[in-house]
Parts: C-alpha cells; structure tokens; sequence
C-alpha cells in the first residue's frame, strides 16, 4: 500500500486468503481462470513488496530501496501489462476477441520492457521519495523528450483497461469499470504518488475476482445439472 509499511503488510495478508480461496475455486470450477485468479495472490506479493520499500526508506537501506522499488515496478509496469490481456484471453470464446488481445498483449510487452528494462542497467534512472505520506517513483524513461508523460501514463492506462473491456464476459468487464473507477480517482485525487495509490486500489478491487469465480462455479454447476436432466 502506499501509506505505511503496516498498511503494505496488512493488506499483503489480507489478500492472502482471498487468493488461496480464487486459485481453488478456479480449479475445481474450469482451469482456465486460474490466470484470473492469481490475481489477489501477485497483488499480495507486491503490496509486501512496497511494505519492504517502506522500511528501507524509514531506515536509510539503499539496496533494500533500489530492490525493493524495481521489484514493485516489475509489477507494476511490466507485469500486469503483460499478464491482463494474458490472462483474459484464456477464458475469452470468441475468435475474434481472442486475436486483438493476442495482439495487445504483444504490444503491452514491449511497452512494458521499454520502461522497466532501463531501470536495471540505469541505476540513476529511479529515486522513490515521499510525497504526502505517499511514495512516488520518480522514473526517467525512455520517451522522455518525445512524448509527454500524460500521454505516456494514458497509453499505459490503456492497455490494461482496454483488455478488460475487450472481453465478452459482462463479469469481467464489470471487473474493468471498477478498475477505471479507481483510476480516475487516484488521478485526480492521488495524481503525485499516482503508481503505487493505483496499484493500491486495483489491489482492492481484486477481491471481486471472488464473486466472478463464484458466479462462474454456479452457472457451469447448472450447464452440467442440465445437461445430466
């Protein structure tokens, strides 16, 4: 979480139960959500992630902050860019919706390795500081001189929210609008620290992944009751 290393860790074990109990519902339901379903359990991960960042910034460890921080934007700017349209490809029907999310996936990966890979081999490239008991991850990129960065921010933005909304299950897309929900308020209430108060609320709104999994359970419990009648 983005407030305190306690708040980081308190959420991190809160989502735990939540995952254990997604990735099992996933299972016996139909395999193919499992890729939905571990989301609680990578959030969870990188909320713990941000818990370690806050001690290294409250004790003065560099290495556990330059870690800690590229650990969290592993996630946050090429993982979850990656893994969405991934993932939501896998339980996805129709040919057509499975194609342009095959396509947005590739082009997420390659926006995601332009903005993460520089920050292994440029140390200089990332600084985390405080900014309104918030941190902001102040990041040079790449595009830095080419492109703004609220158009950087909006085509990031856009590739996770646009694989949501490509899906024909009204389950996900309802899953996407909470999402879009939660970044509009983190950017214009939350816009100085915009990247780890995002990643604080889709981190809460994944818990919804539970009732999509439950609902899923039910109405393939009464396809397979039907097709025994």
């Amino acid at each position: 979480m983005c407030f305190s290393a306690t708040a980081s860790f308190s959420v991190a074990a809160i989502l735990l139960p939540a995952a254990g109990y997604t990735v099992s519902m996933a299972w016996r339901t139909d395999p193919k959500w499992i890729p939905i379903a571990v989301y609680p359990i990578i959030f969870s991960i990188q909320q713990a992630i941000e818990g370690m960042l806050w001690i290294g910034i409250t004790s003065g460890d560099q290495p556990l902050i330059d870690m800690a921080s590229r650990g969290f934007l592993f996630f946050s700017q090429f993982f979850w860019l990656a893994w969405v349209p991934i993932s939501i490809r896998a339980v996805e029907e129709e040919q057509l919706r499975r194609r342009l999310l095959f396509g947005l996936s590739g082009a997420a990966v390659l926006f995601g390795l332009s903005m993460i890979l520089p920050l292994f081999f440029f140390p200089d490239w990332l600084s985390v500081e405080l900014a309104k008991h918030s941190l902001r991850y102040k990041m040079v990129l790449i595009y830095d001189g080419f492109v703004s960065r609220p158009v950087v921010l909006g085509v990031y933005a856009c590739f996770i929210v646009s694989a949501l909304f490509l899906s024909s299950d009204q389950r996900i897309r309802t899953f996407g609008k909470l999402i879009t929900l939660s970044l509009l308020i983190t950017y214009f209430f939350f816009a100085y620290a915009f990247i780890s108060v995002w990643c604080f609320f889709a981190a809460v709104v994944s818990v919804y992944i539970i009732a999509i999994l439950m609902l899923e359970h039910r109405r393939q419990s009464a396809v397979a009751q039907w097709r025994a009648n």
